[in-house]
């Protein structure tokens, strides 16, 4: 159990700054965009990690359904993070496993962006069309020194 806190407060001196910055950064966007996707932000079309945390929170609590249809990869990264959480923490281990099946994961959680993109998109959140991006207010910007 020691080295298990030992691994955690290590890892925690070597990103905090990244994690407060990451932390700021959220909250600025957030306050300024109503937003923190930047896809959604620049183009107003969700990404393919819209609704994930949402997602994973639902999942966790116990609200499968609602957590499945914000995100339907939420379930692969909660065990992709248990699988990266127990290798790098309890076990101690830098397993090239760990990284392979972030790829799958990505490709699925991809796949299954592409599929929802063609069949759900727009709809219902997330998969909706974020009117306030930045493309469209140029756009409007622009076409009205026309």
């Amino acid at each position: 159990m020691q080295n298990i806190w030992k691994r955690i407060i290590a890892d925690i001196k070597q990103y905090y700054i990244a994690v407060l910055l990451l932390i700021v950064l959220n909250i600025v966007v957030r306050k300024v965009f109503h937003a923190f996707c930047p896809l959604l932000i620049v183009t107003g079309f969700p990404c393919a990690g819209c609704g994930m945390t949402r997602a994973v929170f639902y999942i966790l609590t116990g609200r499968f359904a609602r957590g499945m249809k914000l995100n339907p990869s939420a379930p692969l990264w909660i065990g992709w993070i248990l699988y990266f959480l127990v290798n790098r923490y309890i076990l101690g281990e830098k397993s090239k496993w760990v990284m392979r099946f972030l790829g799958v994961v990505c490709v699925i959680t991809f796949v299954i962006y592409l599929y929802r993109m063609l069949t759900q998109f727009p709809g219902e959140p997330p998969m909706t069309y974020y009117r306030n991006n930045m493309i469209s207010k140029f756009m409007l910007l622009f076409t009205s020194f026309q």
